[in-house]
């Protein structure tokens, strides 16, 4: 029986708000995609003018995918969604050259193991976001040391040698905008809520495991 109450029209309104939003900013992204392909026509550029446009179209790349993983949460659970196949290795490898440049100048280690090569039938993009809020949090909260990304038949796992989380922050960790005490790193505090929900949309759990000081395991558990 569908719910009810303050709490399912609560529900209701996120979803509407979501996907509302999400259209709102399909237009101003594909603006600057256009833009973008339009420019990199040009012969004339520098190299270093083409490098910055290179990631000007990751970025917009990257939003354009978020939007979609956003519009797959505001539809209704009962939606039936559109499935493609999904090369989880490909995945791994475009998401990690995107996060490349930050691990570089952050002087962190990468360290790569592919054990398996699955293919997934998923929701276009959505794993493409969930690893990349889940390397985006491995590298911002990691100072020395290296990021691991460990791909199974069964798994994926990025772990971390960063600051680690206590108990009370871990069992929070997936509540929108939460943020652990004394935590000073910007963002909007969304990126796990976000690759949590995600992940129960396409039945892939996410684990955490973590202590301070010892750094974070993020696990996507393919269902």
């Amino acid at each position: 029986m569908p719910a009810v109450g303050p709490a399912a029209d609560a529900e209701s309104r996120e979803r509407d708000f979501t996907r509302d939003a999400s259209h709102e900013l399909r237009t101003p992204l594909t603006v600057i995609r256009v833009a973008s392909d339009l420019i990199a026509h040009d012969d004339g550029l520098s190299n270093a003018s083409r490098r910055s446009l290179g990631r000007i179209q990751d970025a917009v790349a990257g939003m354009e995918a978020i939007i979609d993983a956003l519009l797959l949460l505001a539809r209704c659970e009962q939606t039936v969604m559109e499935l493609e196949e999904v090369r989880v290795r490909e995945v791994v490898e475009h998401e990690l050259e995107r996060v490349l440049p930050l691990l570089r100048y952050k002087g962190l280690e990468l360290r790569l193991e592919i054990e398996a090569e699955p293919v997934l039938h998923a929701p276009p993009r959505v794993l493409q976001v969930m690893l990349g809020n889940l390397l985006g949090n491995a590298v911002r909260f990691t100072d020395a040391g290296e990021v691991r990304v460990c791909l199974q038949a069964d798994r994926l796992c990025v772990e971390d040698t960063g600051i680690g989380m206590d108990a009370a922050t871990l069992a929070r960790a997936f509540e929108p905008f939460y943020r652990g005490e004394g935590e000073q790193v910007a963002g909007p505090g969304l990126g796990l809520s976000i690759a949590h929900r995600l992940g129960q949309r396409c039945g892939w759990p996410l684990r955490l495991e973590s202590a301070p000081g010892r750094g974070t395991q993020a696990t996507i558990l393919f269902g």
